[in-house]
């Protein structure tokens, strides 16, 4: 398990998540029980998916926890949007950190792909 802490892709999925997670929490209770549930929830699977992924011996396995966690990246991706069209607080930071991560996530995604274990 410590492996996978060391890991750039994860630490900083982990990091968003969490900054997320507090920007969400000052929301009034509407937003913050339907898109900020949602979003966070999003933003949580980024990072458990690929920590899944990690756990995974076989080869098939670890790459569809890894296609999961990008998808939810391009979920929380639309979320943020949303959030911005909707005027819940400036997310554009946010928006930033994830365009930051996808190289990351595809990155290991094509290493996956192309390891022989």
């Amino acid at each position: 398990m410590e492996k996978i802490r060391e890991m750039r892709v994860f630490i900083e999925s982990e990091e968003i998540s969490d900054r997320v997670w507090k920007h969400m929490a000052a929301w009034e209770e509407f937003a913050r029980n339907t898109l900020g549930m949602e979003l966070v929830n999003s933003m949580d699977s980024i990072n458990t998916c690929i920590a899944e992924s990690y756990s995974h011996k076989s080869h098939h396995g670890r790459l569809h926890y890894l296609y999961m966690a990008r998808g939810a990246l391009f979920k929380s991706f639309i979320l943020l949007e949303k959030a911005g069209r909707r005027e819940l607080g400036e997310v554009a930071d946010f928006k930033e950190s994830l365009e930051k991560l996808m190289p990351q996530i595809n990155e290991y995604i094509q290493s996956t792909e192309h390891s022989t274990e």
